[in-house]
């Protein structure tokens, strides 16, 4: 007989064997008590399966429920809890056991739950006709052990059984994802209200089209909400797309990294604005870039003024490079910033190359090296008190004698710059005392024949003199009387040159001969022709000048050939071949064989006044070389002077040659 047999036939000899015992027809041994033991055994192996089965199933579920992060209660149709997981203690601070205790109610953790709402809620929910469930969902605040509330998210679920009414509420802490929801309407809302434009590109598209751009977009750009979406931002360039700027744009962008730039962008109306654009990469988890942040910044305003500070400082900047005056800059804290070109020219300094910072006191001890020791200056720390002006007068004697004028602006309550502004007065001091000397020269020499004609005629006047006595007073008088004229002539001559600076002068074309020989015509009726020679190898030149003015130079230089030679000799008047500034030109020599002159007096030779015979034993009024270098500096040309002392001087007038009407 088969030693297995089904649990169904163990429950069939089982009952069998029970009824036996109830009739008393059970006997003890025998067939039937062989298969009865056979069964219990069977019965006995199966449920303790069973019972095995039902624990590994009863730890799979225990193990499930505390791997799920929400907290899961079960209750019955009276509202009782009769099931919690592991992470309900967690999520509402209560032990294990206390939520297994039949005196905490549902409501208890969620205030707003108790029986009568579970099954309103459920019962309103959606009905799972497959499994007949009701189910519910929501959100509401519940509470914790300590009375602390927190958002939740609950799914409530009601199931109608043989044994009864059963509900399942799943609660999930809801509290981070409250609070992330939160501060994403709070960022939403910040890129709404923003006064910077902000638009997302999407990189992972062809062309990188916009998705969003937020309301400050539209109203720096003058486009309509929208009109933006799936366009790449390279629309707001329009044609003007040679920019550095964009290529740094582009740059960036392929190495997926930050970057700023000013773009000239265009409205929807075609206006200009200057855009200061900010982006900024946003990767994926696998460090691809995925979005493009790109925000932007109307700073118009600011570029114009930036612009218009750019420019006037280029102004700035040209006319201190192109100002023949001198200008040194210190900052705030006393340290040199900047030097003009015409301030290292006079002092011979280059600021630039000096690769340290100079400050005001080691300015002072490198500027006092230059100048005059004999002559004191004031430091510039000195120079900025309150005490004292800023203007002075300085002397270098490095690397050439000047004088400057400088005067200094300082600092303001020990705030803001300090400029030095230096001005080379060399030529000015010089012609003042030049005037100075002039004058005295001029009294002096008009005072000398003024004596002389107001003596003279005194004596005439009051006593009586003999006639050869009288008539050589009166030829003394009339000597004196013509220098006189002639001096002030020359003089007023001079004066009118050098105010209308040429604007009087009236060329014609001449003869160069002619010019000669009218102007030696004199000379040759004076000293006979035996001292004069004339030599001309091109008289035939034909000069554009003024006639009268370039006779005059022409006569003063013969006539001091003539005065300067008081021991005779011959006086030779030719012409040279010659350059002039690299223009052809020719020269008119005039050579005497006189008293000449040294070194010193040639270098004084066109002072006003001056003259080579302090004596005064030759006639003159010594305005007469001044004159001939004025009357040639008008006409382009040039005076040339060769003399040795005691043999004899050389005056070449050159004249330009192509220096023609209209040219």
């Amino acid at each position: 007989m088969a030693r297995h047999f089904s649990i169904r036939r163990c429950a069939l000899v089982l009952q069998s064997a029970a009824r036996l015992i109830r009739e008393g027809r059970w006997w003890p041994g025998g067939r039937k008590v062989g298969e009865l033991t056979d069964a219990l055994a069977l019965v006995s192996s199966n449920l303790k399966a069973r019972l095995e089965d039902i624990h590994r199933t009863e730890e799979r579920t225990q193990l499930i429920l505390a791997s799920v992060p929400d907290a899961i209660i079960c209750l019955d149709g009276r509202g009782k809890i009769i099931l919690v997981s592991p992470a309900a203690a967690h999520v509402f601070g209560f032990g294990l056991e206390d939520m297994a205790l039949t005196d905490l109610n549902l409501s208890d953790c969620l205030p707003d739950l108790d029986l009568q709402e579970i099954e309103r809620r459920t019962l309103a929910g959606l009905f799972m006709r497959s499994s007949r469930m009701h189910v519910a969902r929501f959100e509401l605040q519940a509470r914790r052990h300590g009375g602390t509330g927190f958002p939740v998210d609950v799914s409530l679920t009601r199931l109608e059984s043989s044994t009864g009414v059963l509900y399942t509420c799943i609660v999930r802490d809801i509290t981070e994802q409250t609070m992330a929801s939160s501060m994403l309407n709070l960022y939403s809302q910040a890129l709404e209200c923003t006064s910077n434009g902000v638009v997302i590109s999407d990189m992972s598209m062809v062309g990188h089209p916009v998705f969003y751009a937020n309301p400050a977009f539209y109203r720096i750009t003058g486009y309509e909400p929208g009109e933006a979406i799936g366009r790449n931002c390279a629309f707001l360039q329009r044609d003007d797309t040679r920019q550095p700027e964009i290529d740094r744009l582009r740059e960036a962008v392929a190495q997926g990294r930050s970057c700023t730039v000013v773009l000239r962008n265009y409205r929807k109306d075609g206006s200009l604005f200057f855009n200061e654009l900010a982006i900024a990469p946003v990767s994926g988890a696998d460090g691809k870039v995925l979005h493009y942040v790109g925000v932007l910044n109307d700073v118009t305003e600011r570029e114009r003024t930036r612009m218009a500070i750019a420019e006037r400082s280029a102004r700035l900047n040209a006319v201190f490079d192109l100002s023949p005056d001198g200008f040194v800059v210190f900052d705030a804290s006393g340290t040199l910033v900047f030097s003009n070109r015409a301030f290292e020219a006079m002092t011979g300094w280059n600021t630039a190359q000096t690769g340290m910072a100079i400050s005001l006191e080691e300015f002072d001890r490198r500027f006092l090296r230059l100048c005059d020791p004999d002559m004191p200056v004031r430091p510039l720390s000195e120079a900025l008190s309150a005490n004292h002006g800023t203007a002075d007068t300085l002397t270098l004697v490095r690397p050439a004698r000047r004088i400057l004028a400088r005067d200094v602006r300082g600092q303001i309550d020990g705030q803001g710059e300090t400029i030095v502004f230096l001005r080379d007065v060399t030529r000015e001091t010089e012609v003042d005392r030049m005037k100075s000397e002039f004058l005295t020269t001029a009294a002096h020499e008009l005072r000398t024949p003024m004596v002389s004609v107001y003596g003279f005629t005194e004596l005439l006047l009051n006593r009586p003199v003999s006639e050869a006595r009288r008539r050589d007073m009166l030829e003394t008088i009339h000597r004196q009387s013509q220098l006189l004229i002639s001096m002030v002539n020359e003089l007023l001559d001079l004066a009118r040159i050098e105010a209308r600076q040429g604007k009087d002068l009236k060329r014609e074309e001449c003869c160069l001969g002619a010019m000669v020989e009218e102007c030696v015509a004199p000379f040759v009726q004076q000293d006979g022709a035996q001292r004069l020679r004339v030599h001309l190898e091109r008289p035939d030149t034909v000069l554009n000048v003024d006639i009268e003015k370039a006779m005059r130079a022409m006569t003063n230089v013969m006539s001091n050939a003539f005065k300067y030679s008081p021991g005779g000799g011959d006086v030779l008047v030719q012409t040279l071949d010659g350059h002039l500034r690299d223009e052809p030109a020719i020269g008119l020599r005039i050579r005497d064989h006189g008293i000449g002159m040294t070194p010193a007096q040639k270098a004084r030779m066109f002072e006003r006044f001056y003259r080579a015979d302090p004596s005064g034993n030759i006639p003159g009024t010594g305005l007469g070389m001044s004159l001939v270098k004025e009357i040639m500096d008008l006409h382009g040309g040039g005076v040339e002077i060769d003399t040795e002392f005691e043999k004899g001087t050389s005056v070449t007038l050159w004249f330009p040659l192509n220096d023609r009407p209209g040219s």
